[in-house]
């Protein structure tokens, strides 16, 4: 079965939360409700992503290798992805089983569009190429990275190759010296993610509100009805005073 799956606009990583209620106040309205066990997984997993690290695919043709990509990603603890096309992707649900919903996904209609919204946030842009003289291991880990990986036919385009600060390739020994897309993803994001966390010392690199928000973005996928929770419990702390 394919996977018609939701991709986030980019202005917020939250929904619209109900107004005048921080993060952290809605964290302690909801968290009875999901559980002291399941909360403190939701928030040993929030604490692990690593928001500046960001892949890009470019043109997906097979919703399988997406799919397969986008639950390596998920399970090496990257935070945003970007598909660029003039469709909007489809993954196989078989495949994902369910990763995509802890992940920040967009769609961009051009490469272009989406490097710039990368590079206005700080993010250097490296495009996945075999052969390239500079090795992936050779990114500097503490400075957010976006990595760009095209299809298994075409490969990245010329604009997307333009587009990047840099060309890098995988490391590989073999006669094979190409690894097709939910692969090459799998390979580039474990290793960048092993690096950046051992350059920066810590699992992930959220902090403070920015990590409130996303764990609350995960409370509030657990609880049916959250924003009514979160009114509610506004509503009787503030008569309590």
């Amino acid at each position: 079965m394919l996977l018609d799956v939701p991709l986030m606009a980019h202005s917020s990583v939250l929904s619209k939360v109900v107004s005048g209620v921080s993060a952290a106040q809605a964290l302690i309205a909801l968290r009875p409700l999901v559980g002291e066990a399941r909360a403190d997984k939701l928030d040993r997993v929030a604490a692990g992503r690593l928001s500046g690290l960001a892949v890009v695919v470019e043109n997906l043709f097979d919703p399988h290798n997406g799919g397969a990509a986008l639950r390596s990603c998920e399970a090496v603890g990257v935070h945003e992805v970007h598909f660029v096309g003039d469709k909007v992707p489809r993954f196989s649900a078989r495949v994902t089983q369910g990763c995509e919903k802890w992940l920040e996904l967009h769609h961009d209609a051009t490469v272009a569009a989406a490097v710039e919204s990368l590079k206005a946030r700080g993010f250097r842009t490296y495009a996945t190429v075999p052969g390239a003289a500079v090795s992936l291991e050779e990114v500097d880990a503490t400075v957010p990275a976006a990595f760009l990986i095209g299809n298994e036919h075409t490969g990245l385009t010329d604009e997307a190759r333009r587009a990047c600060d840099l060309e890098l390739a995988i490391p590989l020994d073999g006669f094979s010296q190409s690894l097709n897309l939910s692969v090459a993803t799998a390979l580039t994001v474990y290793t960048h993610a092993q690096r950046r966390r051992r350059a920066l010392g810590r699992r992930g690199d959220l902090s403070g509100v920015a990590l409130d928000e996303l764990r609350l973005r995960y409370y509030r996928r657990e609880v049916r009805g959250a924003d009514a929770v979160i009114s509610r419990w506004l509503r009787e702390n503030s008569a309590n005073g």
